[in-house]
């Protein structure tokens, strides 16, 4: 068993056009099956964390939704189990917090009653299987205050490292400094948004944060204290997939069709749970051609569908052509049509001879329960 517990932090700040006009990004469908939340959930459950928290801000409905009782990720239990830490109220403004430290602050008293001595830290828009408990390991070995996790992005661009958190990391694993959103970045090595630190030490900042005013867990706690505390850096090696835009929640969903990728993030012995939902299998017509997709039960194909993925429910009908785009739950697509780079949301119906094509780097999108 580890000593931990973990707190998910919301990521509502984020705007993905219409995809999260009435849902967070946490709860946003990826994969055919499941929600963003899932990954970090799972994380921490199959490193036998037994207490999550997840703390909400705006447009949480939906969450809470799929989440539930917690009972598919085993969290539906007397002692620990999931907790959804509702808007927080503080500050003289009930439901909007001002920063991150305002977010954990609303958790208080879920991690004050917490026994365990660490605490995980993490966003909830992170696509990615990484066992925690050696990130726990590696954080007791170094004696660290404070580990972070990062990896290390080879091929990415300055202006693609524009979009993270940059740190620079000594041959020790000590952070000598931290870069947010840099211009001229002086390292490659990506900031996960997970941290772990002792529940005592996150307390006692937080109050102190909190007290002095200060609203961001970054700038305010962690590079005001590098001299101060033992911050380390714990060195992911696996597939990473933020999601903060609508390229990168598209970009997401196409690297599932990579096998590599698949076999890594969907692995067996550390699975990724989500809600269950009993579907009938997906049916194929005589005409229906599939090509390197992730097809969802309860599917109907009729078409010919190339490199996308296709969540539960969906029909696409006869002489249709599907490639490179993202159906989502119950959406119908009529005979005779066309779509190529697109993004549909829940319950979206296509007529007959519909003809959507969007870009690799601007797809486009369809509001739930829109008729085109």
């Amino acid at each position: 068993m580890t000593n931990m517990i973990g707190l998910i932090l919301s990521e509502s700040y984020l705007q993905l056009n219409g995809l999260t006009d009435k849902r967070s990004v946490e709860a946003l469908p990826i994969a055919g099956r499941y929600r963003l939340v899932d990954f970090m959930l799972s994380n921490m459950v199959n490193s036998d964390i037994t207490s999550v928290g997840i703390v909400t801000k705006t447009k949480y409905s939906s969450l809470m939704d799929h989440l539930g009782s917690g009972k598919e990720w085993d969290l539906n239990r007397k002692n620990g189990g999931l907790h959804i830490i509702p808007p927080y109220s503080g500050r003289g403004i009930q439901g909007l917090s001002e920063g991150t430290i305002d977010l954990i602050a609303s958790a208080s008293s879920f991690i004050r009653r917490s026994k365990e001595d660490h605490i995980i830290l993490s966003k909830g828009n992170i696509v990615a299987n990484i066992d925690l408990k050696e990130v726990e390991k590696f954080h007791e070995e170094n004696s660290a205050d404070i580990t972070l996790v990062y990896y290390e992005s080879k091929e990415a661009t300055n202006r693609d490292l524009g979009d993270h958190i940059v740190l620079e990391v000594d041959d020790n694993c000590r952070v000598r400094g931290i870069e947010i959103r840099p211009i001229r970045p002086k390292s490659r090595n990506v900031f996960m948004n997970m941290v772990l630190m002792g529940t005592g030490l996150l307390q006692y900042s937080i109050d102190e944060a909190y007290a002095r005013g200060d609203r961001d867990f970054i700038r305010d706690l962690l590079i005001k204290n590098l001299s101060n505390l033992k911050i380390c850096a714990y060195k992911f090696e696996g597939y990473v997939g933020f999601v903060h835009s609508v390229c990168t929640y598209y970009s997401a969903n196409v690297d599932m069709l990579k096998e590599d990728v698949r076999r890594e993030i969907f692995n067996s012995s550390r699975p990724i749970y989500t809600k269950i939902k009993d579907q009938v299998p997906a049916r194929y017509g005589s005409e229906a051609s599939v090509h390197n997709c992730l097809i969802a039960d309860g599917c109907i194909i009729q078409g010919d569908v190339r490199d996308s993925i296709i969540f539960r429910g969906v029909n696409i009908g006869k002489n249709t052509k599907v490639s490179n785009c993202i159906i989502m739950q119950d959406s119908v697509i009529e005979a005779g049509c066309e779509l190529k780079h697109v993004i549909l949301d829940k319950e979206v119906t296509v007529r007959d001879g519909g003809r959507l094509i969007g870009d690799l780097t601007h797809p486009m999108i369809i509001d739930k329960g829109e008729v085109v």
